[in-house]
């Protein structure tokens, strides 16, 4: 089977106290730079290059290059193409379904005020600069669907709850449920997913032990689903993470500039997800023995789970440009501090099943807030620029970022939530999968008549992802315990991301107009829409996922293909 590389918040799944994973800090944590259109052309090349707004946010001392004030505005637009299968069509989701989604945003927008202050040596220059520029895009919607005559949701919700007794779903036993920290050891591994899902009927009661509504059968044997179900899996995601910058520059004689940032992000994540099964043959489907009607039908069930977070940050960034007299090459280099994010996070579950002859309630969890601070790492990034006089410019970046260096805190110390120990399983988690990420980014340009430039760019960078966590059963003492393997060289170059871009630039007078299309690839995600558990002797509160047939996972590969349409309009002064 192969490796689960997870770049979503699916493991919301999980059976686990904490909702935080590896997966959660990588997300908000990763930068993929917007910018000027002018920038974006580059591939974001420029810690050595300087002049453009969109430089700003790669090295502050970007605005003390060009002696002139400006300000800029960058509309966009952002495609998104998913293509959902199943490596195994047999088992479930093996239809092959393509999905487009399209979002405007604002990459960029942006003022510099340059003032000159008169003196020959020294600092001839001071900028004052104000930029609201983009660091992540979250735009995506994947569907899966297909036919799977072995297991289904419902049977793997019935896992997952199997233990716990009917009072702790239905709510009727107060003991149970997170919110009741008394008792949070009795209650670990219970989750409003399970709870949801059991109180609209889509799992339920059968000779003492929880069966899936599409399992159901009267003597309680679960062998997997009564006849093939067409299945469907969708995910949709939305967002932005920003970075509104206070930008000062100073030149030093023509030849030395650097530069100072005070960053804010600003965040803004959406997930919806959503699973529904129904009978792929209505007539092959077998009667489900309920008590108030012996002979009803099985028609579909549905469950949704929203997500949203929003974050607010802080960082510093430093940097600096050197242009030797007399000559064409221009080097840079920048630093910035790790970002304080503090995230405030939104949940809930929906769920409601449709049985002929048989009334049955939807259900909904109640909302289910969090608040937490991660603290994602520095950055470091250098660049080397030569200029051909006005005709071209050349420019190469690198830049390296320790992603085994994010951790969670708490906000409060106000409850066993947000003790001392509360993130301790998901930081190691961190340590283990996650490590350093390079980026080489590279862009040329060149100017074809006056007042026209042609640009390209180009951008490769490297997964953060190093490990990956497996539980494995351990006959000597009985246990299932996580290990840490290493990801092969090859599922290594399979987390690579490139990014293509090119675009023309127009000046007249005083105005310039840029217009730039990107694209950029993302790596195949592998996940499973659900998992199937079990436990070891009466311990149902430490529960294992399951493979064994007839519970083998399916598995939806999706891969995701972004195109970007960015238009920045400008005037210097």
């Amino acid at each position: 089977m192969k490796k689960i590389i997870l770049f979503t918040l699916a493991s919301a799944l999980a059976v686990t106290a904490s909702a935080q994973s590896w997966q959660d800090a990588l997300l908000y944590s990763e930068n993929e730079y917007g910018g000027t259109a002018r920038s974006i052309a580059l591939g974001n090349a420029l810690t050595a290059v300087g002049g453009d707004l969109g430089s700003l946010g790669i090295n502050p001392a970007g605005s003390a290059v060009a002696g002139y004030s400006q300000i800029t505005v960058s509309p966009a637009l952002s495609f998104s193409v998913a293509q959902a299968t199943s490596d195994n069509p047999e088992l479930a989701y093996g239809d092959r379904v393509s999905t487009l989604y399209t979002r405007m945003k604002l990459p960029n927008l942006g003022m510099v005020a340059n003032i000159n202050t008169g003196r020959r040596h020294g600092i001839k220059r001071v900028s004052f600069g104000f930029l609201y520029n983009s660091t992540a895009d979250y735009t995506g919607r994947m569907y899966a669907t297909g036919i799977n005559a072995t297991n289904s949701f419902s049977g793997a919700l019935a896992s997952s709850a199997e233990g716990y007794p009917e009072g702790a779903l239905s709510g009727s036993d107060s003991k149970y449920g997170w919110w009741n920290l008394d008792d949070f050891s009795e209650s670990y591994g219970l989750s409003w997913r399970d709870m949801v899902a059991y109180r609209s009927g889509i799992f339920g009661t059968v000779n003492s032990r929880y069966l899936g509504l599409t399992d159901w059968d009267k003597d309680g044997k679960n062998s997997g689903v009564l006849a093939p179900l067409f299945q469907k899996y969708g995910m949709q995601t939305k967002g932005y993470k920003n970075d509104m910058l206070f930008n000062v520059g100073f030149n030093l004689s023509d030849e030395f500039y650097w530069g100072v940032n005070l960053g804010i992000t600003i965040l803004g994540y959406g997930q919806a997800e959503y699973w529904s099964e129904a009978p792929a043959n209505v007539n092959e489907f077998p009667a489900i023995p309920f008590d108030s009607n012996p002979n009803a039908r099985f028609q579909s069930l549905e469950m949704k789970r929203i997500f949203d977070a929003k974050g607010r940050g802080v960082y510093l960034k430093v940097g600096a440009l050197w242009r030797p007299a007399g000559t064409g090459l221009r080097l840079g280099a920048a630093f910035q501090t790790p970002t304080i994010l503090n995230l405030d996070t939104r949940s809930a579950w929906y769920g409601k099943a449709d049985v002929t002859g048989v009334s049955l309630p939807s259900a909904q969890s109640p909302e289910w807030d969090d608040a937490y601070t991660l603290v994602s790492p520095a950055r470091f990034n250098a660049g080397v620029a030569y200029t051909f006089g006005k005709a071209a410019l050349l420019s190469v970046d690198y830049e390296v970022v320790n992603y085994g260096r994010n951790r969670f805190r708490s906000r409060t110390e106000s409850n066993i939530y947000y003790s001392s120990s509360y993130f301790e399983n998901a930081n190691a988690d961190i340590r283990d999968v996650l490590g350093f990420s390079h980026s080489l980014r590279a862009g040329v340009e060149v100017n074809l008549l006056p007042g026209m430039a042609l640009r390209a760019g180009y951008s490769m960078t490297t997964g953060a992802q190093h490990n990956y966590l497996q539980w494995e059963y351990n006959p000597q003492d009985d246990k299932e315990h996580l290990m840490v393997y290493e990801l092969s060289a090859a599922e290594r170059a399979a987390l690579v991301k490139h990014t293509v871009s090119a675009g023309l630039g127009f000046t007249h007078g005083a105005f310039f107009t840029d217009i730039t299309f990107r694209y950029r690839s993302m790596p195949t995600q592998y996940f499973t829409p659900y998992e199937y558990y079990d436990y070891s002797g009466t311990d149902y509160t430490n529960k294992y996922v399951v493979t064994d047939a007839p519970y083998a996972l399916p598995e939806i590969c999706a891969t995701y293909r972004r195109f970007d349409a960015i238009l920045t309009l400008g005037m210097r002064f």
